[in-house]
């Protein structure tokens, strides 16, 4: 998918446990993606509110305010065609089963590695911009 905007492709990541939002960062502009980051589902919801052009969103299920399968559906609703990947320590089959009639969602499971993050994001579509130097 590519960004009809100038600048990278933009990743929104909505993740309350700060060392694991450091990672996902870390592992997404190491490959060119420009990151916003949200610890809830309050401040997903104003980040896209200030950025509505972004190429995928991955979101947690364990979040404070909310929870991340809730988020997801209420994004589906505002932002019909982007991609949204969606991290969880939880039953990935159940997830799956939940979304299995949207192929824009897909399921991370947790712990995940970095490749594991850029080759979920690559399967619905979200290819990595290129290596930042």
């Amino acid at each position: 998918m590519t960004d009809q905007h100038s600048g990278p492709a933009s990743v929104l990541i909505v993740e309350d446990e700060m060392l694991v939002r450091m990672f996902a960062v870390d592992a997404l502009e190491d490959v060119g993606f420009q990151v916003l980051q949200a610890g809830g589902a309050s401040e997903a919801t104003a980040a896209l509110a200030d950025a509505p052009h972004v190429a995928a969103v991955i979101v947690d299920m364990g979040l404070p305010d909310r929870p991340g399968d809730q988020l997801a559906a209420e994004m589906r609703a505002r932002l019909q065609n982007v991609p949204i990947l969606i991290a969880s320590g939880r039953s990935e089959r159940e997830l799956k089963d939940k979304f299995a009639a949207d192929k824009r969602i897909g399921v991370l499971v947790k712990p995940y590695t970095a490749s594991m993050l850029i080759g979920a994001l690559a399967s619905l579509g979200v290819a990595a911009p290129s290596p930042q130097d």
